[in-house]
This record gives C-alpha cells, structure tokens and sequence, in this order.
C-alpha cells in the first residue's frame, strides 16, 4: 500500500507539469524572458460523508468531515491544505489528520474528473489498543461539478493511511462545496 501511495503521488506530479522548458533544453531567448503569473482561485472547502477504518478495532461507519483550502494554480492543477476528521458511528475511534496535497483536473469545463495525492500528519484512536500518530499520506478521485469562479461542488473517494505499526486506514466517499 505505501509503494501505490508512492508512485501515485510522483505520477501526480510529472502529469501536472505544464509544457514547459525542459532542463538541458532551455533556449537563450526562454533565458531572458519573464513568465507572467496568474492569480490562483483560492476556495474554501467543506465536504462530509461515510467512511470506514480498517485496523482500528471498529468496523462500524464513521462520519467524516473535511474541511480546507484550495488553490487551483492553473486550469488544470490545484494544490490542497486539508484538515480531516472522522468520528465512528457506534463504539469507540476517531480518526484526525493535517494534509498539504496536490490533484490534476482533467478538464477545464463545468464538470471535471480529478485524482489526487496528499501526505501530512495523523492520529487514530484504535479502541482497546494503542493510538496511532505518524506521517500520514492519502489518495482521492472524484468529480467536480458547477465549476465557476466562486464556487464549485465536489464528489470524491478517498483513502488515507498513517504510517505507524498498526498502519490503520480510512476510506469513504465525501460530498461537499467549495466556496
């Protein structure tokens, strides 16, 4: 599981590249030209939904919640700060987690398929054992729908892992807005 985490996150990254120059290929003129920047659309997010843990004891749904900010910095790339929560349903678990990720969207239309990488920080509390904490890392897919300006509406999957002994997981599906 950490490997495909791995080559998702480092595949992420070379796809989201633009047709830039490339090293070794640089032309003088590309030497003394200025690249003009755009202004990123910086969103606020929320999303809730099920989701479920595996290696905490706890089989039973979780609530999950989402909630962070989004920086598309071109038509087709965004990067993600992201703070995760996750509560079960019945007995006992909750899952916490920081995030810095990037996603490529796959079109700049209204409704757009996207995938994505995340890595950060997490904690699980694994009923009748002990608590997970460590560097935590995380893949989601989705579609977002109504994409204008100001806001957008998302449907992801999303798994998440922290890399401790236990190496417990969350996955679920989240709906939300970004506004």
């Amino acid at each position: 599981m950490k490997y495909f985490y791995s080559v998702l996150i480092l595949s992420l990254f070379s796809v989201a590249q633009a047709e830039e120059a490339r090293v070794g290929e640089i032309t003088p003129e590309q030497q003394q030209s200025v690249k003009t920047r755009v202004e990123s659309l910086n969103s606020t997010a929320f999303s809730f939904g099920p989701a479920w843990a595996q290696d905490t004891n706890n089989s039973n749904m979780y609530y999950a919640f989402h909630l962070g900010r989004n920086f598309e910095a071109s038509t087709n790339a965004e990067i993600r700060l992201g703070l995760d929560a996750a509560f079960a349903g019945e007995g006992s678990g909750n899952w916490w987690s920081g995030s810095l990720g990037a996603a490529y969207l796959f079109s700049t239309s209204d409704i757009s398929p996207l995938i994505g990488a995340e890595v950060g920080y997490g904690y699980a509390h694994i009923k009748d054992a002990s608590d997970a904490r460590g560097f935590a890392v995380g893949g989601f897919a989705g579609v977002r729908f109504f994409r204008t300006s100001t806001t957008q509406m998302s449907l992801e999957g999303f798994i998440q892992s922290i890399l401790d002994e236990s190496d417990p997981t969350l996955s679920g599906v989240r709906v939300g807005i970004l506004f």
